[in-house]
């Protein structure tokens, strides 16, 4: 008995000291970090938060990163140019708090909190690398998107470009992991700007088979009675993918100001064969006809966008503008200054003819390709003499022919028609007739019809 009691009182000993030095250990690292803990690869064991704060502020202030891009060093940054000196007792305390003091084992109980420190919230850091990328990127090579491009004829997704940009974003992520990681390198290539368009996308691949499409279809413009075909290559250097098939408008416009230039009858000398003088050069007047480009235009890119053959009419304004591709046509009114005398076709047939009476000398009746605009009855024709005075002349039948005030008109006060007489009487430019052939010339007469003046 007396030697079990000396045991069993060896081994409460032994306890009880066990006891009281775990209680110590367990007390002293309540303020302190447990053996081996690592804080961003810093060994801050059996230290205190102010004493773990100053070793983290001390190594982060002396070390250096560098930038690696393949072979080179990019760039060597400091941490204080990072901005890692800072404060990290809040994190400290936040894990001070985390650990167990009661541990009976700091090597599995004190686990490293490398990653738990830095973060990209680091506005210091931030700047630097946006500093950085901005520079490195002024001699690097942008990413190419993927595209959809005309080659032979057809469309075909054209695969995209790795470049050596770098993202400023991604790089200062990849230097925040560099840092928590107690690493001295960071790999910049693993921050390079990416195509945001590759190849695989259906829908580059979608539009190529409709621009592929579009390429191929066979595109006439009409004007009057002629059938203009664009060229292929013309219409493929109009067409690009952007969020859609697009079909660019003002090369289009461009297209259609050739047209106007080719085709366009407005302002045009013409050659006209009279009735008494032969073939005669007539300068340009109110007739004629011009494609409107614009609206002509945005018809085509309708038309194209549509994918399917066709054949579009131009669009135009002014007179004269005939399906069967004539101009002047069969139907007119001929003034033969010259001669005095004036014709009226009809189908090509001479209908009505007389004497006139055109401009004096000095007021000459203008020359050129006119069309009657408009007719009106009971005129009052007005204006000044040559001596200054005012005059007011009225006609029974008006039919203007240009838009200076010239027109056809009866003239009742004149006695004689034809010959030398409008040399001294002539008018004050405008074309005076008969009153019984002017009655019947009004009659005949469509709005719209050619007038010849030479």
């Amino acid at each position: 008995m007396k030697n079990k009691r000396v045991w069993f009182g060896g081994v409460l000993v032994i306890a009880l000291l066990a006891i009281g030095g775990y209680a110590l250990r367990s007390h002293h690292y309540q303020n302190r970090f447990l053996p081996k803990t690592q804080v961003l690869g810093v060994d801050v064991g059996d230290q205190t938060v102010t004493q773990a704060n100053k070793a983290l502020r001390t190594h982060f202030t002396n070390s250096s990163l560098k930038l690696v891009d393949g072979s080179k060093t990019v760039a060597t940054a400091s941490g204080t140019a990072l901005g890692l000196k800072q404060n990290f007792t809040q994190t400290l305390t936040t894990l001070l708090k985390k650990q167990n003091p009661w541990a009976l084992s700091a090597t599995v109980l004190a686990q490293s909190q490398d990653k738990a420190v830095l973060t990209t919230g680091n506005k210091t850091l931030v700047a630097y690398t946006k500093q950085l990328t901005d520079k490195l990127n002024q001699t690097r090579k942008a990413p190419v998107d993927a595209k959809v491009v005309a080659e032979s004829g057809k469309y075909v997704v054209q695969k995209e470009q790795a470049g050596n940009q770098i993202d400023a974003a991604k790089l200062a992520s990849a230097v925040t992991k560099a840092v928590s990681s107690d690493k001295a390198t960071v790999t910049v290539s693993t921050a390079y700007t990416q195509p945001k368009v590759t190849s695989t996308s259906a829908t580059l691949k979608k539009a190529a088979k409709e621009l592929s499409q579009i390429a191929s279809i066979k595109a006439q413009v009409k004007i009057t009675n002629k059938l203009v075909t664009i060229p292929t290559s013309k219409l493929q250097s109009w067409l690009s993918y952007d969020n859609g098939v697009q079909v660019d408008l003002a090369k289009v416009e461009a297209y259609t100001a050739e047209l106007a230039n080719t085709y366009n009858t407005y302002g045009k000398t013409r050659t006209f064969k009279s009735t008494k003088r032969g073939t005669v050069i007539v300068p340009a007047g109110t007739y004629g006809w011009t494609i409107l480009q614009t609206a002509t235009a945005k018809n085509l890119v309708a038309e194209i966008k549509k994918g399917q053959d066709f054949t579009k009419e131009v669009s135009w304004e002014g007179s004269g503008y005939h399906s069967d591709g004539s101009d002047i046509g069969s139907t007119y009114v001929e003034v033969d200054v010259t001669n005095q005398h004036e014709y009226f076709y009809k189908d090509g047939k001479l209908v009505l003819d007389s004497a006139v009476v055109t401009g004096k000398p000095g007021q000459d009746t203008p020359k050129g390709v006119d069309f009657v605009w408009n007719k009106t009855q009971n005129k009052t024709l007005t204006g000044k003499n040559d001596d200054g005075s005012n005059y007011a002349s009225k006609a029974s039948y008006w039919m203007p022919i240009d838009y200076t005030g010239v027109g056809l008109h009866d003239a009742s006060w004149q006695p004689k028609f034809g010959g030398d007489w409008y040399k001294k009487h002539g008018s004050h430019g405008c074309v005076n007739n008969p009153v019984s052939f002017m009655a019947k010339l009004y009659a005949a007469v469509p709005l719209g019809t050619p007038v010849i003046v030479f």
